[in-house]
């Protein structure tokens, strides 16, 4: 296998682990921006609004998980969590052209490609830039304005399973199967 068949199948592992959904299913679509506040907690709780309310019930946490066991490519995945719904992704991933064998405009171009499918996706936020000889991803994914059937139809590879939500203890379980470790503070 040549290098830029590496890169690419590396890549690709990354992308398919960039969003993960969970196969939970719920009464009501957690994105849908347009839920009318409902001042009882019972809807509260069962619509989890997108939208902030002042009768928050559960805790909203940060999680971040790490994987650099692959040469020249560091991943850094974040995840702000309220219950187990994944409320919004942050990714981070540095690629060294130097390790990779490969020039920073040739990666910047297959990382680009990777991930054009998320152009346009609202709540999903993207750049691939060249900063100190490396090549930057950073993306955000905010699932209070992104719908799961957009996200779906923009990279239908990275999804499986059912439901309109996306667990966060399934998605945890993928990335340490996938090498990927929780950083504590």
């Amino acid at each position: 296998m040549d290098m830029k068949s590496y890169f690419k199948t590396s890549l690709a592992l990354m992308a398919a682990l960039v969003l993960l959904m969970g196969c939970s299913k719920q009464a009501s679509t957690p994105t849908n921006n347009s839920a009318k506040e409902d001042k009882t907690a019972q809807s509260s709780e069962t619509k989890q609004s997108s939208q902030q309310s002042s009768e928050k019930k559960e805790e909203t946490t940060t999680h971040t998980f790490v994987h650099n066991s692959k040469p020249g490519i560091e991943s850094t995945l974040a995840y702000t969590v309220k219950g187990d719904d994944i409320l919004k992704q942050t990714v981070y991933n540095v690629f060294d052209p130097a390790k990779l064998d490969n020039t920073a405009e040739a990666i910047k171009e297959i990382v680009e490609d990777t991930y054009k499918g998320y152009e346009g996706v609202k709540g999903v936020t993207q750049k691939v830039e060249i900063k100190d000889e490396k090549v930057i991803l950073s993306m955000e994914v905010d699932m209070t304005v992104a719908t799961l059937a957009d996200l779906k139809k923009a990279m239908p590879n990275e999804f499986s399973g059912f439901g309109n939500r996306i667990s966060y203890a399934a998605s945890k379980k993928m990335l340490e199967e996938s090498d990927y470790t929780e950083k504590t503070n």
